[in-house]
């Protein structure tokens, strides 16, 4: 999956609700930085634990 496809994702996801474009935005920028910090492995072994 593409960095603009998860961020897709999660926009339709906060967009469903309720969350305000500009929180969206906020989780926008922490995920672009998180994706330039973890790896996809890394990202996936969290969901995992999640």
């Amino acid at each position: 999956m593409t960095n603009q496809a998860a961020i897709g994702y999660m926009i339709l996801a906060m967009q469903r609700k309720g969350y305000t474009e500009e929180q969206i935005r906020e989780i926008e920028g922490s995920m672009l930085y998180m994706m330039d910090m973890k790896t996809e492995s890394e990202a996936a072994e969290v969901y995992r634990r999640f």
